[in-house]
């Protein structure tokens, strides 16, 4: 073989053996245990962004199974943070969208809060999660949605209300209903996210945009993210996946120390977020800070198939101290926190309709 061939491929696997070497922490797993480090350096922490390198003379194969579980291989392009530093940028005020958001009604959010809170559970199969699916539906129902409810596994199911634009694509977005059952809990994780997303379904649903409106709320995220997956094969087939110009995920919206918004996306949509975050400048009093790739919420099936979207959620480096725990109730939530992603939301969601 040639020696520059052979030079060639020596480079070549040198770079893929070094970018195989990156991994994501996932922080749902828990802390980087002690065993991990006896394998793993770290290279980056920032909120939702744990980033770890296997050790020198440390292969892969000598991990114990168990430990893996906790981390994604990842590239070295792939992981980014953009601090609020970073993200100044303002848009000039849509006196519209300014009249919308003073129509937000923390009353009517705190009336879907105690519903969902008041059930015993939510967690996937539950009594309290099937009734947290009718009264999303009579929301909808009420303010003229045409609903699909579309059951995935056993007495588990999405809901979703669809109103038409004047054009044959959409703006969709999602919370996911259900919660890991601890009993009354799940206020934060995420009763927040659902109660954001159907007054946002009130107040989008008075006027008629360009853009057609899905609002989804999706089911089994605590399961594996179900719902979603199972929304994105079926939209996929059906061709409604290609309609959607945009998504916003709300996901843990109601609890924060420092005013910062995580703002998550892969780095293919980073413009997207860049936007975002001028919204955020612009709407409200939040900090915006931008973090992929994304994963551990419903936003990853639709930019795993190239739907432009993001992840709205506190801030994960402060994050509530009662995740997935029984003190995730309504009286520990921070709703002037939540009223300003509310703002934010409603902002991007008005904006993308009319683009």
């Amino acid at each position: 073989m040639n020696k520059f061939l052979i030079l060639f491929f020596s480079i070549l696997t040198l770079n893929l053996k070094a970018e195989s070497q990156f991994y994501r922490f996932d922080p749902q797993h828990g802390k980087f245990t002690k065993e991990l480090k006896e394998y793993f350096s770290p290279i980056f922490n920032e909120g939702r962004m744990q980033i770890y390198r296997l050790k020198a003379k440390v292969t892969e194969v000598e991990i114990p199974k168990g430990l893996l579980i906790n981390l994604v291989k990842i590239k070295m392009n792939e992981w980014k943070v953009i601090s609020p530093q970073q993200l100044r940028k303002m848009l000039e005020p849509n006196p519209f969208i300014l009249s919308k958001i003073a129509e937000l009604s923390l009353p009517r959010i705190t009336k879907h809060l105690e519903f969902m809170t008041a059930q015993e559970s939510r967690s996937s199969g539950s009594k309290g999660n099937k009734k947290t699916v009718s009264y999303i539906q009579k929301h909808l129902t009420d303010l003229n949605y045409q609903t699909k409810t579309h059951c995935f596994n056993p007495g588990l199911c999405n809901i979703w209300g669809l109103i038409k634009g004047q054009i044959d694509e959409y703006v969709l977005i999602e919370a996911h209903l259900d919660s890991v059952g601890k009993p009354f809990a799940g206020a934060d994780d995420n009763a927040s996210g659902t109660a954001v997303l159907l007054e946002l379904a009130r107040l989008l649903s008075t006027k008629k945009y360009k853009r057609g409106l899905i609002i989804f709320a999706t089911n089994g995220e605590e399961s594996g993210l179900l719902g979603s997956k199972s929304f994105v094969r079926e939209a996929e087939k059906s061709g409604l996946l290609e309609k959607i110009s945009f998504f916003i995920n709300m996901d843990m919206v109601g609890w924060n120390e420092n005013g910062i918004v995580d703002i998550e996306t892969d780095r293919l949509f980073e413009d997207h977020a860049r936007w975002m975050s001028s919204v955020t400048n612009t709407y409200t009093s939040l900090k915006p800070e931008i973090t992929m790739p994304a994963w551990g919420s419903d936003h990853v099936p639709f930019l795993r198939k190239n739907v432009p979207g993001v992840l709205t959620i506190e801030h994960w480096k402060t994050k509530n101290p009662c995740y997935h725990a029984s003190c995730d109730t309504l009286e520990s939530l921070k709703m002037p926190y939540l009223i300003e992603i509310a703002k934010l939301n409603l902002a991007a969601s008005i904006y993308k309709l009319n683009e």
